[in-house]
């Protein structure tokens, strides 16, 4: 299986590259391909009203991308992740209020994305298809299937109307994680495209679906490049069509 790799992201516009709290793992180069039996990457958006989010961010995607959902399952990564969020906090007193929201919790949403072929390693509890990936999510990080050209499938959201100000969050304090992860799973063909979107992204592509007027050449073209995709996103937002906020993509296609 040849898998073509492209990942881009903006943060929101007023705030520093290094205030950005969307977390993307693995760290490729954009345009890398990679020849492989199974391949697993994530993305989650840390919630800015609490502290650490970055951080807590990044151990989400890394944990459950290389849990590669063989032996450990989409819960154990997360509770993997908890165990390092505490191993890596300052170990210097904090000041009173911060202290309070690192015992409050920490907070992002997550979307992990898992492909195999033949011979590759599929989770247990999925049917094993020759061509399959699974997907499981916490929150409004959405992923898109695009099958010969056309947007065929949404997960976790279907409708715009489905996102909100106050989405479903994984937290690193257990006590403060209600809900519980969605899952999907489904076949691949070669020349399919796989987009994995944070929240203000995903809710204009999802309108635009609504409208009928979502194309993958409308998406594609400002995937060429970095300073491509940044331009349009500053576009979107100029013209009020996505909400500002730091704005993250992966694409991953299976290359034919």
């Amino acid at each position: 299986m040849k898998l073509v790799w492209k990942a881009f992201s903006l943060c929101k516009e007023g705030n520093r590259e290094e205030e950005n709290e969307d977390a993307v793992y693995p760290h490729l180069v954009n345009g890398s391909s990679l020849i492989a039996d199974q391949f697993s990457c994530a993305m989650a958006d840390g919630a800015t009203t609490s502290s650490f989010s970055k951080l807590w961010a990044n151990l989400l995607v890394k944990e459950s991308s290389l849990s590669r959902a063989a032996s450990v399952d989409f819960y154990q990564a997360i509770n993997a992740a908890r165990a390092s969020w505490k191993a890596a906090l300052p170990d210097k007193e904090l000041p009173w209020p911060t202290a309070i929201k690192v015992r409050q919790g920490a907070f992002a949403t997550l979307l992990w994305f898992h492909i195999w072929q033949k011979n590759g390693v599929y989770p247990l509890n999925t049917l094993p298809p020759d061509h399959g990936w699974t997907a499981n999510a916490v929150g409004d990080t959405c992923l898109f299937q695009v099958v010969k050209g056309k947007f065929v499938s949404t997960f976790p959201f279907t409708q715009a109307k489905d996102f909100s100000n106050t989405p479903d969050l994984i937290s690193t304090n257990i006590a403060y994680t209600r809900s519980r992860a969605g899952s999907i799973s489904g076949k691949w063909q070669r020349g399919d495209h796989f987009l994995i979107a944070t929240d203000a992204l995903s809710e204009w592509m999802i309108r635009k679906l609504e409208s009928g007027t979502l194309t993958w050449a409308l998406v594609s073209e400002n995937l060429t490049s970095l300073v491509r995709f940044q331009t349009w996103i500053r576009y979107l937002r100029r013209q009020s069509l996505i909400k500002n906020d730091d704005t993250s993509l992966i694409c991953l296609t299976v290359d034919v």
